[in-house]
């Protein structure tokens, strides 16, 4: 049945269609590989996925490990307890927010669209290199939440209002 359909399909196709698709289904034999011009001014065919197998793109262990036990355990050890601190916490956490959801706030129905727990690697390192900094010279809250101000500043993301 696909040669009958295939015949079918020649006959009402153009010659400039047919080598159309001609070129593309010679294209389907170098699936993920991609022509690149090296410093030598060489023309070379790089295979994309083989590239890409070696890379751990996304490691969910290492992310909760990190918000967990790293992020959130460092901030909660450290932040000053109770009831009545509750606001300090809370105005920090919003920025910190901030910066591990690369700059997505809170809305005004206290929807962010990300969730930090989910978030870059990265980004959930360098939040944690800010914490860890601001730990080991015995910080205060304040200095905590402008340390967090100031990188958020730094990579252009808005402020938790």
């Amino acid at each position: 049945m696909a040669k009958k359909n295939k015949k079918t399909i020649e006959r009402n196709l153009s010659q400039n269609d047919i080598e159309r698709l001609e070129i593309l289904q010679r294209s389907e034999e170098v699936k993920g590989e991609q022509l690149t011009l090296n410093l030598e001014a060489e023309l070379a065919i790089e295979n994309e996925a083989e590239k890409l197998l070696g890379l751990q793109i996304d490691d969910p262990e290492a992310k909760h490990q990190l918000y967990y036990q790293g992020l959130t355990k460092l901030m909660m050890d450290n932040l000053p307890k109770g009831k009545e601190n509750e606001d300090i916490r809370r105005i920090i956490y919003g920025e910190k927010g901030i910066l591990i959801n690369r700059g997505k706030k809170i809305n005004e129905k206290g929807i962010r669209g990300s969730d930090g727990r989910m978030a870059y690697l990265e980004d959930l390192e360098l939040a944690i290199k800010i914490v860890a900094e601001w730990v080991s010279v015995k910080g205060t809250p304040t200095e905590l939440f402008m340390a967090f101000w100031d990188k958020n500043e730094e990579l252009g993301y808005p402020h938790q209002d």
